[in-house]
């Protein structure tokens, strides 16, 4: 029988090894602000005249679940139509696709030239109420025309004001790479401060130019990055789905997958086409479940001021050491630290840092201090301590690492508070295996990025409670 130790061992190793999709309640107490169902996912867009008829609803919703769609974006309206353009097919579209966990946001083609009025059919859009009581589950306004700052504002305001702070809402854009005039107008940091998600048009089949779908998605994604100023900012990017191939959607996801968008769909023509819905379908292959819960993690470390801000406000970049060690001692410090009481009980344990000085480490003092604690091999004999702290974070490192962690929570809680077993304290006090020389040169194995890193870390923390 495995003892509690190695149980411990295991679930901790299972836990930072994986990737894996996780539900945001696993972090309890762990703040998610961000509004649910609007960028998560795969997702399909239908315009005014392609609504499914009632009778086929069934079959229509069917196939987009057989194909992991998550999401359905339906048009509800443009400027010069009624605000509901559809409701005899709306309503029960709305109640067959909750049936089949699907969400359903409403877009409109919002030409702004009247952004009040504009404002209103969107509202009225999120406020339909079916047969059977069922709701829009977001809104998602196609801003194509007239991009001035105060008209975006307005509208926005103006949603906001009736729907609330925390109603889902996705801006829909161009891509700042895009060639339309209209592109040089687009208020980036308003549509940040309103919006929950920004999603671009990622349409490569350009009029102007031949684009490569791949350099032109991530280029995309990191763009918006910067000219929000926010690398926090969830991206939904809506790939060209007219007239588009397997390959070349392929690329589209392969480029999200690298740049962490947090979801993608597509926008067909008319309707996708099997080959179409066979690769989106292949969409869990590229992009993490639980994309949002990592940008949170991240966005809750980054304002916490535990993660610095990413070079060029990309969280896909590569995170070094330096802020690494630094995030682990900060936010794992009761796992590392004993206060003074603990301290006097426990003489064996005063090189123990206190709390305070977890938090309060800078890169150099979090490797100190987990050098000190032989949870990392002290490296400085090798190299100097900026080449340490400066080469990039790999998973077999940060697995060890973290596991690591656990294990010296276990040990510690042991001598705290006791065992039917005695621990021998010379042999607590080697360093831990895990504290290995791990070479500076990179492997075959990607870097871990700071969304990677704040997903491990904040379940690890999990696993320390």
């Amino acid at each position: 029988m495995k003892s509690t130790l190695a149980k411990r061992l295991a679930i901790g190793l299972s836990i930072v090894a994986t990737l894996a999709s996780l539900p945001a309640s696993f972090a309890a107490g762990f703040k998610d602000d961000c509004a649910p169902g609007t960028a998560d996912g795969p997702g399909i867009w239908a315009n005014l005249w392609n609504y499914p008829e009632p009778a086929q609803a069934e079959e229509y919703c069917r196939g987009l679940k057989e194909h992991g769609i998550r999401n359905l974006f339906i048009q509800t309206s443009r400027s010069n139509t009624p605000a509901i353009n559809s409701p005899e097919k709306l309503g029960p579209l709305i109640e067959t696709c909750h049936r089949h966990g699907i969400r359903v946001i409403a877009w409109s083609f919002s030409e702004l030239i009247d952004p009040d009025s504009d404002a209103e059919k969107m509202i009225q859009a999120a406020l339909f109420t079916s047969a059977n009581g069922e709701h829009i589950d977001g809104i998602a306004p196609d801003l194509e025309k007239n991009l001035e700052a105060w008209r975006i504002e307005k509208y926005a305001k103006h949603i906001r004001a009736k729907l609330g702070a925390n109603y889902p809402m996705m801006a829909v854009v161009y891509s700042p790479l895009n060639r339309c005039f209209e592109v040089a107008r687009i208020p980036w940091q308003l549509l940040a401060k309103y919006f929950d998600s920004i999603a671009p048009m990622v349409y490569w089949n350009s009029k102007y130019q031949k684009i490569e779908p791949y350099s032109y998605t991530v280029e995309t994604i990191q763009k918006i990055r910067q000219l929000t100023r926010r690398p926090d900012i969830e991206i939904h990017c809506i790939g060209d789905g007219m007239g588009t191939t397997a390959e070349s959607i392929q690329q589209f996801l392969r480029a999200c997958r690298t740049a962490e968008a947090t979801g993608v769909s597509l926008y067909p023509n008319q309707k996708a086409t099997p080959e179409q819905m066979k690769t989106i379908s292949r969409c869990p292959d590229y992009l993490p479940a639980n994309g949002k819960f990592r940008l949170a993690a991240f966005r809750e470390f980054m304002n916490a001021g535990l993660l610095s801000e990413p070079q060029g406000k990309d969280p896909s970049k590569s995170v070094a050491r330096r802020d690494f060690y630094r995030l682990v001692v900060a936010h794992l410090h009761p796992a590392l630290s004993a206060g003074h009481e603990a301290k006097a009980r426990l003489p064996a344990l005063r090189k123990l840092p206190t709390p305070v000085e977890c938090k309060e480490a800078g890169p150099v003092e979090a490797y100190g201090i987990l050098v000190g604690l032989g949870l990392v091999a002290d490296m400085t004999d090798m190299c100097s301590i900026e080449s340490i702290l400066d080469a990039p974070i790999f998973s077999e490192e940060a697995v060890q690492l973290l596991a690591a962690v656990v294990e010296f929570d276990h040990k510690r809680n042991v001598i705290e508070h006791g065992s039917k077993g005695k621990l021998r304290m010379d042999r607590w006090l080697v360093p831990s295996a895990q504290a290995e020389v791990v070479p500076i040169r990179a492997n075959n194995s990607k870097p871990l990025n700071y969304l990677d890193v704040s997903q491990m870390v904040l379940q690890t923390s999990s696993a320390l409670r």
